[in-house]
């Protein structure tokens, strides 16, 4: 390291301006960065992330944060209580994609002290307080020109991306570029499949009528919504290798004898009627479904109020 006595000072240009106005345009431009970000988008009685608007369609205000939090102890619960599936050895570097309210983050960040954990999201709805190991940013992961360097992650994890990306193939391409050699990659999703195991589930619930609805809708919209069939596929695909896939049957309801499975079961029926129909339809319906927010809110109170406690929800 150079002596400080050793650096050349720093040449000031005379052509520049230094006058009141460049700070008052800075303090503008730095407000104008901070209403971007913070300055939600509000729809159907919803908030919506405002950078890179419509990048992502579940709404980002407090009942949703609460829903995520749910959601993430469902994950481990699934987990056994761990974070992932992927066992980990003193990691040096992780990135959390999708992080949303940082949960798993803050959490993997306690586990492994030693650690730079770095969530990224399209909302700036985490936390203030969190470990001096974790931190923050706000970024769209679905443009090409990452703000990290290449190859400087040993774990890149992805929960609940699904419908998210405008191209897997190369966002999983990109991750791969960032890894370290010998990094890993965790893709972690629920596969919207809602079945029966003993074919008690009416075809005209008005479950079954939501979930067919949304699939055509999610057809028409355009993403990949469902990794069920291709996931594998397409992280191979990227240049990975020795890929893992790991299935879990979640229940939707406390009816299972199981006792781990009966606590799963409780908690994912309530983030998921609850929460996630109304979360993953308000968007969809409107923007490319035609349908307008109050037949939306008219199906999803019928759905709250019939959905029973028989079906099973794959969980891969």
């Amino acid at each position: 390291m150079a002596n400080i006595a050793d650096i050349a000072d720093i040449q000031v240009d005379p052509d520049v301006s230094t006058s009141s106005s460049d700070y008052d345009s800075i303090r503008s431009d730095l407000t104008s960065l901070t209403e971007s970000v913070y300055s939600y988008i509000y729809e159907n009685g919803r908030t919506y992330h405002a950078y890179r608007s419509g990048s992502y369609f579940l709404p980002n205000d407090e009942r949703e944060q609460d829903r995520l939090d749910v959601l993430h102890h469902v994950f481990r619960l699934v987990h056994g209580g761990g974070l992932c599936q992927t066992e980990l050895e003193h990691p040096q570097r992780i990135l959390d994609i999708g992080t949303g309210t940082g949960i798993w983050a803050i959490e993997v960040g306690d586990q492994f002290p030693g650690a730079e954990v770095i969530g990224v999201d399209l909302s700036p709805i985490q936390p203030g307080w969190v470990p001096p190991n974790v931190r923050f940013v706000i970024e769209d992961m679905n443009q090409s020109d990452w703000s990290f360097a290449e190859g400087s992650f040993d774990l890149i994890h992805i929960r609940c991306l699904a419908g998210c990306l405008d191209d897997w193939t190369a966002f999983l391409r990109r991750c791969y570029d960032h890894l370290r050699p010998g990094g890993r990659i965790e893709v972690a999703d629920c596969y919207p499949h809602l079945e029966c195991d003993d074919d008690t589930w009416s075809n005209d619930s008005y479950l079954r009528t939501w979930q067919t609805e949304y699939h055509r809708i999610t057809g028409v919209q355009g993403r990949l919504w469902d990794l069920s069939t291709c996931l594998k596929e397409l992280v191979s695909e990227a240049g990975f290798e020795n890929v893992e896939l790991s299935e879990f049957r979640v229940p939707m309801g406390s009816w299972a004898k199981d006792p781990k499975l009966k606590e799963i079961g409780r908690y994912f029926r309530a983030q998921f009627i609850d929460g996630a129909v109304e979360s993953y339809s308000l968007a969809l319906f409107t923007r490319f479904g035609n349908w307008t927010s109050a037949e939306v809110q008219v199906l999803l109170a019928r759905v709250t109020l019939t959905a029973g406690d028989t079906i099973t929800f794959r969980n891969d």
